[in-house]
């Protein structure tokens, strides 16, 4: 008989922790350590907002601690952490310029700066070199713009280019059109790794059209699932001058008595400005439709060249083995966010931990239900069956109990 209640509590606990995931993709650690795999824009928007519902296991089907890592456009000075500069030139012919030292060659990709606030738009180069004497380009015409903090008088801004290793940086800035900007001070944030890397995500549909009677132009967008929108940036290609009032809608749904009454909200508002770079930066927004609602007044409607979604990159960072292999599942809905003490180590990292680019993983695979075949069903796999056997193990532990009772008062 005990043997048999055994049984039955193994069996409803296996059910109890029974977990289906939609999703997977397979990570290969390229070394031993903290690693940051840079999740993908298909498994953020597929995964809840806290990435409850993401788990990541070894070979041996051992779960792996991990934390997650959200870019963000602005950081706290208390996390700023400076580099050494030289060589600092201000408004001196067509640049403002400084080099920025990194003496042990360590891998970097992007540069924060702290300037004193200004709405001034600048392009910016950055060249390398190991000896000052012969440079090389890493990247050019970078475009700088909303160099301010409406809660500070300064703000930071990073620079971001790719992956090099030189001892010397040279940043360039370019003020042949404006007044040099006041750069104050130059490093990187601790606990970012990309400090405000954005992902192009692309919609499953978009539709423009023109309602003259209503002198509004609307844009409609449709992604393939509710997307994450950290910014969006607008290249117009006619008129060549234009001010125009926008707003974002999104469809929305209440209950009012005892009906469902369906509304538009006004989510996001902002100007189109033939003057202005037209980038916006969107705060907790994540949708699967909504409209752009553009206000033409008298005039001919927009034309554009192109309009672009982007949201800010996220990592998981876990410590991975060196070439061990691993799994990432997702969309198991029932699951709560995980708690692991690397968690409380998440200040410790910085840009230079090794990051695993989304082309070094598998694609992700939706894990489809085989078909059904409909096969003659013994009578020990009816449900009838079941609630007989429950019954009886129910019945007989009864006994048992009511035979200790006896036992005891004996």
């Amino acid at each position: 008989m005990k043997i048999l209640l055994i049984n039955l509590f193994v069996l409803l606990s296996a059910f109890a922790n029974a977990q289906s995931f939609t999703h997977s993709l397979s990570i290969t650690a390229k070394q031993n350590g903290l690693q940051a795999l840079a999740v993908s824009p298909e498994l953020k928007n597929l995964s809840n907002t806290s990435f409850s519902d993401v788990r990541i296991f070894d070979k041996d089907k051992n779960e792996v601690p991990y934390f997650l890592v959200n870019e963000s456009f602005n950081y706290s000075s208390v996390n700023f952490k400076e580099y050494k500069i030289t060589d600092k030139e201000i408004g001196k012919g067509r640049y403002t310029s400084f080099i920025v030292l990194n003496p042990d060659k360590k891998a970097m990709q992007n540069i924060v700066l702290c300037s004193a606030n200004s709405d001034a738009i600048k392009l910016c180069d950055v060249v390398g070199s190991d000896d000052m004497k012969q440079w090389y380009s890493v990247s050019d015409h970078i475009l700088m713009y909303n160099l301010f903090d409406e809660n500070s008088v300064q703000a930071y801004r990073t620079l971001s280019f790719p992956m090099v290793n030189y001892k010397f940086i040279k940043i360039e800035i370019n003020d042949l059109y404006t007044l040099p900007l006041n750069v104050l001070k130059v490093g990187y944030f601790e606990g970012a790794i990309s400090a405000g890397k954005l992902n192009s995500i692309k919609p499953s549909h978009e539709e423009y059209n023109t309602i003259r009677e209503k002198k509004v132009s609307v844009h409609r967008v449709r992604f393939e699932n509710a997307s994450i929108i950290d910014h969006i940036s607008f290249k117009v290609k006619a008129p060549n001058y234009f001010k125009r009032q926008a707003r974002i809608y999104v469809n929305r749904s209440r209950r009012v008595k005892n009906t469902t009454e369906n509304y538009r909200e006004i989510v996001f508002e902002f100007e189109l400005n033939s003057n202005t770079p037209n980038r916006f930066d969107l705060k907790d927004f994540r949708e699967k439709e909504f409209e752009i609602e553009i206000s033409n007044e008298d005039n001919p409607p927009l034309e554009f060249e192109s309009i672009e979604y982007r949201q800010l990159q996220t990592y998981l960072v876990a410590d991975f083995k060196q070439g061990e292999q691993y799994s990432l599942f997702a969309g198991d809905r029932t699951l709560k966010t995980p708690v692991y003490d690397i968690a409380y180590f998440k200040d410790k990292i910085s840009q230079y931990v090794p990051t695993l680019e989304v082309s070094d993983l598998s694609a992700l695979a939706v894990v489809k239900a085989e078909p059904i075949v409909v096969a003659e069903k013994h009578f020990w796999q009816e449900p009838w069956f079941m609630w007989l056997c429950i019954t009886v193990a129910s019945f007989m532990l009864f006994l048992f109990s009511i035979r200790i009772l006896k036992d005891m008062k004996k």
